[in-house]
């Protein structure tokens, strides 16, 4: 066991905001176990993600992350995390480098909640619907480019999800006229028609506000996380003031119940591309030579890239204790120059 020798990781950000390592390895481990009980193998790779962290500590106390041992698995929370940071760093850098040239809109396409058995096939559906979309003549002559992030929520009352893209659509300065604007009925008879169903899809059209932090948030709403893990992992609390028999039992049901989700969720996201640009949005992506938004590294998250002006920093080591059930330092090495 760790005696009071060993230091307990302490990470915040640029704004002094404790950045919550612990809290993300719980819930991936939660993630885990559940894996483990359908005898998948990637709970190996999940059990040990983010298990073992190397961080550069500055003259100015400053930590920046240089390795961690991310698993990269589509539902793992500890990588939606890293990924969600990721993703809204590269959307906001993208929108500040054709800021001068375009407007932006905030654009949110659903469907009806679906079942389980459902959900592969309407996220096709969807799929297929927003290639076609992209195609039609009035979204082409209005839209020069576009990042579109697919997002699933689960209903634990209905037992249905709820798959919908959230997107950031780069129009030109004069698109706001009455003659080139899509209200938002258009874009739903559009997105209606693409589907290929006969009910009226909610469709959700915003301009993004001219502040600097109305932006974030509009920005950070399209870099949420595919899939939240308390859509996914059963909630239990609430039944502490029951006897051990009701826990047990609700435990179990919890259980089975998350399980069937997980299963259902990992086929449908396997081998998807759950975050897509086009037009000026991929050009600028490229231009900017940012790496791949679902794929790519998760140990740079955009918050961390800026130069220390090469000031001195040791290295330091933390790794999960699983028993302890939180961070422990594990070793210092000397300072170095950047």
């Amino acid at each position: 066991m760790y005696d009071d020798s060993y230091e307990i990781l302490h990470d915040v950000n640029s704004a002094e905001k404790k950045i919550k390592w612990k809290s993300h390895k719980l819930i991936t481990l939660r993630l885990a176990q559940a894996y483990r009980r359908i005898f998948s193998p990637k709970y190996k790779r999940i059990i040990q993600c983010g298990s073992l962290l190397e961080f550069r500590r500055y003259e100015d106390n400053s930590m920046r992350l240089k390795y961690a041992n991310f698993c990269q698995t589509r539902l793992c929370p500890m990588c939606n995390w890293r990924r969600a940071k990721k993703v809204f760093f590269q959307v906001s850098r993208i929108m500040s480098k054709i800021n001068e040239n375009y407007r932006f809109v905030f654009l949110t396409l659903t469907v009806k909640n679906v079942t389980g058995d459902e959900l592969n096939g309407q996220i096709d559906t969807m799929y297929k619907a927003f290639k076609t979309l992209c195609l039609r003549v009035r979204f082409k002559s209005a839209v020069r480019g576009w990042c579109r992030v697919f997002e699933i929520t689960h209903n634990w009352k209905t037992q249905e999800f709820h798959p919908h893209f959230h997107v950031v659509l780069a129009v030109d300065t004069n698109y706001f006229t009455p003659s080139n604007i899509i209200k938002q009925d258009d874009f739903c008879k559009m997105w209606q028609s693409c589907l290929g169903v006969d009910y009226k899809p909610i469709v959700d059209v915003r301009t993004f506000t001219e502040s600097e932090r109305g932006k974030g948030k509009e920005v950070a709403e399209v870099a949420k996380y595919t899939i939240k893990a308390s859509n996914i992992l059963a909630d239990l609390r609430g039944v502490s003031e029951y006897g051990q028999d009701i826990q047990a039992e609700a435990k179990k049901i919890s259980e089975n119940i998350t399980d069937e989700i997980i299963i259902t969720l990992d086929k449908a996201l396997t081998n998807r591309r759950l975050i897509g640009h086009g037009g000026i949005f991929k050009k600028t992506h490229n231009s900017l030579k940012l790496d791949d938004d679902l794929d790519g590294g998760l140990i740079h998250t955009g918050d961390d890239v800026t130069s220390n002006g090469g000031m001195a920093f040791s290295v330091e080591r933390y790794g999960w204790h699983m028993y302890e059930r939180n961070y422990f330092r594990l070793e210092v090495e000397e300072e170095e120059d950047e």
